[in-house]
């Protein structure tokens, strides 16, 4: 009785194995798992018919990876921008993409945006599907016009993704950075960008120096001579005493000879 109770659980354990390896297999939902990379911001102004106005632009690398066993289809995707330091409760916007791009050809013409529209775009960042146990990576550019200079002293984008799985928007990654005076020149007048790290990167900063004079104590003390090895003469050594007979006998017997010189 003992030993047929033992063999039912045996049995028992193996069929929910069993089941558990079928439904990981061929049965489990779209289940995506998403990463990106750093966020871009730049702003171009514009300026038509006597007026003027800005067009800020954000951009990321965004990787979505279906972890499931079924299809998986994104439906949309958005930048959430949010102003925590304004006095009126949940204050936002949405920057809604602009084009998927090629990420080379988008990074030598970034700074003009005509051009890079041109040259770079792949077109709209259509919804688009992720096969079972398999990756699908953009680029992609969103943007928002503004009539006026956005000034803040903290700023806060959000990407999200709509899927067929869930009616709610998922939280890709967030970043924050201030938007001051002097950014807001160097950005469009300039035509810089500013890089924001992801939020789940937090304080690490790989550029960092640790003492930060370090390189005061690395740096060398003598003079770099010019012409690199060429710069010290080489000669060769002779021996600094006389060879003994039995080195010269067996010199001879397998002798080199020296140099003409």
């Amino acid at each position: 009785m003992k030993a047929q109770t033992i063999l039912a659980g045996i049995s028992s354990l193996a069929l929910m194995i069993s089941l558990a390896t079928l439904w990981q297999s061929h049965l489990s939902k779209f289940r995506p798992v998403t990463a990106a990379g750093p966020l871009t911001l730049r702003i171009c102004q514009i300026e038509s018919s006597g007026k003027s106005w800005f067009i800020s632009q954000a951009d990321c690398r965004l990787s979505i990876t279906n972890a499931g066993a079924r299809v998986g289809k994104v439906l949309g995707m958005r930048m959430m921008v949010r102003y925590p330091g304004l006095p009126i409760p949940d204050a936002h916007e949405y920057f809604l993409p602009h084009s998927e791009v090629e990420p080379v050809r988008f990074k030598e013409h970034a700074k003009n945006r005509f051009i890079w529209i041109k040259k770079a775009s792949l077109g709209e960042a259509t919804p688009f599907v992720i096969l079972p146990r398999s990756s699908v990576s953009k680029h992609v550019v969103f943007d928002k016009r503004w009539d006026d200079p956005v000034i803040q002293e903290e700023i806060q984008f959000i990407l999200e993704i709509l899927t067929d799985r869930d009616t709610r928007w998922i939280t890709v990654e967030r970043w924050m950075h201030r938007l001051d005076g002097s950014a807001w020149s160097q950005l469009t007048e300039v035509g810089g960008s500013i890089r924001v790290e992801p939020a789940s990167v937090g304080d690490r900063d790989s550029h960092d120096t640790v003492p930060t004079n370090l390189h005061e104590f690395t740096r060398g003390k003598k003079s770099i001579p010019k012409g690199g090895f060429g710069s010290h003469a080489s000669r060769l050594v002779s021996p600094s005493k006389p060879p003994s007979k039995n080195e010269e006998e067996g010199s001879k017997e397998g002798s080199i000879e020296e140099d003409p010189e």
